[in-house]
């Protein structure tokens, strides 16, 4: 005995014969009771009110992020404008420095 492969009739065939099946299912199924769809709707107005929670929780922590990013840039501006104060003062100081040495080197020539 040879297997045979179902030909494209057959599946075609056998998937139609599910979808009546399906939809004889459906049809015979019972209307929702008014119970069920209350719940349905109740149940659907907590989901909206949680995703709206949600969205709310997710600005607030977007807002609160940007401040932060705010802050940590300000505070990134302040520090390089320190170091670059440091570094004029500190070329100052060796300027001051090299001009006393060679003041000193002149005076000691003379």
């Amino acid at each position: 005995m040879a297997f045979k492969l179902p030909d494209h009739t057959d599946r075609a065939k056998a998937a139609a014969e599910a979808r009546k099946a399906k939809l004889e299912k459906f049809k015979t199924a019972p209307p929702p009771s008014e119970e069920a769809l209350q719940a349905r709707a109740r149940a659907a107005e907590k989901r909206a009110e949680r995703e709206e929670q949600r969205k709310l929780e997710r600005a607030e922590a977007a807002r609160l992020a940007a401040i932060a990013k705010a802050e940590k840039e300000a505070q990134a501006a302040v520090a390089a404008e320190q170091a670059r104060l440091e570094a004029i003062a500190r070329e100052a100081a060796q300027k001051a420095a090299r001009d006393a040495r060679y003041a000193a080197r002149k005076n000691r020539i003379r």
